[in-house]
């Protein structure tokens, strides 16, 4: 889009040159091109990786000294992954730097300049169900929409593109969220959603958060400055999406036992007791799931939809890669791929959800210190789990706590690897079973990343499918 003059004096206004841009990821590849679009010629890309490389126009320091000689004034630009509290960047704001994000850049120029709404999505699981769920809901009514942060475009590619509808949606991660709030020249209310949305919160990340308190925290500045015309969604029964979604002085809307919205185990029902949905209905198993679509059915009623149509949406999604992902069948076993399953509380909502048919488990990936007494109680009262297979770094401390308390109903099982386990999980349940990779760990070690391990996964089910 071609800015206009009084949006270049605002933007310039909150990110006055000279800008350093620190993180030369995605997100701040795409805060160079902005701000190079919008006029800028005082930029510098800065990263610790020797590799990357900066647009043209744009300088670049790289190395073990990146962020040494910040300059005096200006703005410091961090990417979702560099934490706001730095020694530099403190030592930049006492000199009166601006220390800001990409974050603080769309919603101010979006919201507070453009006069556009934005509806944040956040949580700990769930967060890119809820978004793309609510997304489609707002397709099958006809509202025209855009979706950005951890899914979709990037934000201020957003702000580039050639049309921008009214509305955006924005996952957002606690990265993201853990330094926002107002920065002059704009009312506080233009760095808020317009509708802030809270799946479950428990824990995660404590590698980069100093602890749970601080976690919670970053997730709650995305309600925090919402005020009385906005609107927060948030599941009443989960303690950490309560602290998030009350902490603005916003319109709550509680998606629970007491609320408009009501999940159960076996549905979705309104506060009448009327069953809206059945969990049989739906394209993606599992309890979580009704709870995902009765937050994003609030969302999408609050911006105008017809409660039938984004019902009809729910039941026709089918769900994220790498999130529960039915894989395919072959033999009378069924495969499903839920590698993003990073975390103890999301494996054992997954064997849950395939509680139906014989299941047997590829579990274990780097260690990051993460209590597993809770998975392994969970799983041992697990009567369909028939097979553990064990792979990764955390492979022993897994075993430890699943045998902590005498022997398993389930055979366990260490393996060298993905290929190993895949095959052993596959006898363990013959005809009739279902194999699920649900690792409750990161992958590092074994793969870069959650997606190849994911793709690793379809690649053997796609060998014993023909496929």
């Amino acid at each position: 889009m071609r800015f206009s003059e009084s949006f270049l004096f605002t933007l310039r206004t909150l990110v006055p040159e000279p800008v350093e841009i620190v993180g030369g990821g995605l997100e701040g590849q795409s805060t160079a091109r902005f701000l190079l679009s919008a006029g800028y010629e005082r930029l510098t890309l800065r990263d610790r990786d020797e590799s990357v490389k900066a647009p043209d126009g744009c300088d670049s320091r790289r190395g073990e000294s990146y962020l040494d000689d910040l300059p005096e004034r200006g703005t410091i630009l961090r990417s979702a992954g560099v934490r706001p509290d730095l020694p530099a960047f403190l030592a930049a704001k006492a000199r009166g730097v601006q220390v800001c994000s990409q974050l603080h850049v769309f919603l101010g120029m979006f919201q507070g300049v453009l006069g556009g709404r934005v509806v944040g999505i956040t949580g700990t699981f769930g967060k890119g169900t809820v978004t793309t769920m609510l997304s489609e809901m707002l397709a099958a009514n006809g509202i025209g929409h855009a979706v950005g942060g951890n899914i979709g475009t990037p934000m201020l590619d957003l702000l580039r593109g050639e049309s921008l509808p009214d509305l955006v949606l924005l996952e957002l991660s606690s990265f993201q969220l853990s330094d926002l709030g107002p920065m002059p020249g704009l009312p506080p209310e233009a760095f808020a959603p317009r509708i802030g949305v809270a799946g479950r919160v428990t824990i995660e990340h404590l590698d980069w958060h100093r602890d749970q308190i601080e976690y919670w925290e970053a997730k709650a500045r995305l309600c925090e400055e919402q005020t009385d015309s906005d609107h927060a969604v948030f599941l009443s029964d989960d303690p950490g999406s309560v602290f998030v979604g009350m902490a603005g002085s916003s319109f709550h809307h509680g998606v629970g036992t007491e609320g408009q919205f009501q999940p159960r185990p076996d549905g979705l029902f309104d506060a009448d007791g009327t069953l809206l949905v059945a969990r049989s209905e739906m394209s993606v198993p599992g309890a979580f799931q009704i709870q995902n679509a009765a937050l994003a059915l609030q969302a999408s009623l609050l911006l105008g939809a017809d409660p039938g149509k984004s019902l009809g949406a729910a039941r026709s999604f089918a769900g994220l890669p790498h999130r529960l992902q039915f894989a395919g069948e072959a033999g009378g076993v069924r495969f499903y791929n839920d590698s993003y399953a990073t975390r103890p509380e999301a494996t054992l909502a997954a064997v849950e959800a395939l509680s139906d048919r014989p299941l047997a488990l590829i579990l274990g990936g780097s260690d990051k210190g993460i209590d597993f007494t809770e998975l392994a109680r969970g799983l041992r009262a697990s009567s369909h789990l028939r097979h553990v297979g064990l792979i990764g770094a955390t492979a022993g401390s897994l075993r430890n706590a699943l045998e902590s308390e005498g022997g398993t109903n389930f055979s366990l099982v260490d393996h060298t690897g993905l290929d190993d386990a895949f095959e052993a999980c596959r006898a363990a349940v013959a005809s009739g079973g279902s194999v699920l990779l649900s690792p409750a760990c990161a992958s590092f070690g074994l793969f870069r990343n959650y997606k190849e391990r994911g793709e690793a996964f379809l690649a053997k089910v796609r060998g014993v499918c023909g496929g």
